[in-house]
């Protein structure tokens, strides 16, 4: 049989290998037309931050106070006390704060607020006493102190507060009991330890003064007031000036803040340190322009310096914010500022020169002025 070898005999398609083409075809057809919503581009949502907690705010204001941050520990304590306005503890811890920068009028409404809370509380009792005795209202401070202590016979605090309110009023022997109650109750307590310095110094044992201060700021190294009043033995009591230059140069390193930059720059002042007065002064101001000391000691200097020019814009704007706070030295100071400068402005002088003798009729540099004056 002939076989033709050229013949090549055709294949059969296999139809089934283009199915799956066509089935995904069909799928990516369906998928772009339905438009499935695990395909479009999803909006990414900012993840919900949780709300803090009255306890988390309460944790930073005691961590801040450990590190001498106050600002930050009156701010967390503000915090506290709008979550929880019922709670009159961050109203208590805010006062007592105030009253380490003077602030009496704050102190005084943060702890009536606290007493109107809770007027069963031993805390918000002695607090408000203790704010009531600084503005020299004793009968008000003594009744507070007195509550407070039927309320809680054993608290330190108040028996504290009772020691500095009698010391304030010159009953020494009751002063001194109370402190003592207090000490055998809190040893380290850090306002009983304070107020035994401060009832030797009225007493002018200056020396043991000094060392309660050190004990009190053994027990609290964060208080800058603490060194402020340590230093004011050295400087006024034993009229050691270069010590009390170097302890207010400490507190300034604890805390710094207007109230410490003018307390160092005053000491510089009072050590004849002038330059250098007028420097830290100026940063005091800087740092609070409102802090109506540090304008006076500013303005003195430049007196002490006979730069009569600078210091009567320094004192006038110092007496203005200070107000009836004012010593009598600062009032002559810008009487004499007056008189000294060219020319000299004896209708401004007089007015001051005569504020100061109110307070002393004997105060020989007013005196001084008007007759320069006259």
């Amino acid at each position: 049989m002939y076989l033709d070898r050229t013949y090549k005999p055709r294949r059969r398609k296999n139809k089934l290998r283009l199915w799956p083409f066509v089935f995904v075809a069909i799928v990516a057809i369906i998928l772009y037309e339905q438009q499935p919503s695990w395909l479009v581009p999803q909006q990414l949502q900012p993840t919900p931050i949780p709300t803090r907690t009255a306890a988390s705010h309460l944790s930073d204001a005691e961590i801040m106070l450990s590190r001498s941050n106050y600002d930050g520990a009156l701010a967390a304590l503000q915090q506290v006390a709008q979550l929880e306005p019922q709670n009159p503890q961050p109203l208590i811890q805010q006062a007592r704060l105030q009253l380490i920068f003077r602030n009496t009028d704050e102190a005084r409404q943060l702890a009536e607020r606290a007493v109107k809370l809770a007027p069963d509380s031993a805390e918000a009792l002695a607090t408000l006493a203790r704010v009531l005795d600084w503005e020299a209202q004793y009968e008000s401070a003594t009744q507070y102190a007195f509550d407070a202590l039927e309320l809680d016979p054993n608290n330190a605090y108040t028996l504290a507060v009772l020691g500095e309110i009698y010391r304030d009023v010159g009953n020494i022997a009751i002063a001194e009991t109370y402190l003592e109650d207090a000490l055998a109750i809190a040893p380290n307590h850090p306002l009983v330890l304070r107020n035994w310095a401060y009832l030797e110094e009225r007493q002018g044992n200056y020396t043991a003064a000094i060392e309660y201060y050190e004990r009190a700021i053994a027990a609290d190294p964060t208080r800058f007031d603490f060194y402020i009043d340590k230093a004011r033995q050295y400087e006024r009591g034993l009229l050691d000036t270069e010590k009390a230059v170097e302890t207010y140069q400490k507190a300034l390193e604890v805390y710094e803040s207007a109230m410490t930059l003018d307390a160092y720059g005053f000491g510089l002042y009072n050590n004849s340190d002038l330059f250098q007065a007028v420097r830290i002064l100026r940063r005091a101001i800087e740092a609070d322009p409102t802090y109506g000391l540090a304008h006076i000691h500013l303005g003195m200097t430049y007196y002490a310096l006979k730069n009569y020019e600078d210091a009567v814009p320094e004192l006038e704007e110092g007496l203005r914010l200070v107000g009836e706070d004012a010593r009598i030295e600062h009032l002559y100071s810008l009487g004499l500022a007056y008189v000294y400068k060219e020319p000299p402005e004896c209708e401004k002088a007089i007015p001051w020169l005569l504020k100061a003798l109110e307070i002393a009729p004997d105060a020989g540099p007013a005196l001084q002025g008007i007759k320069i004056c006259q």
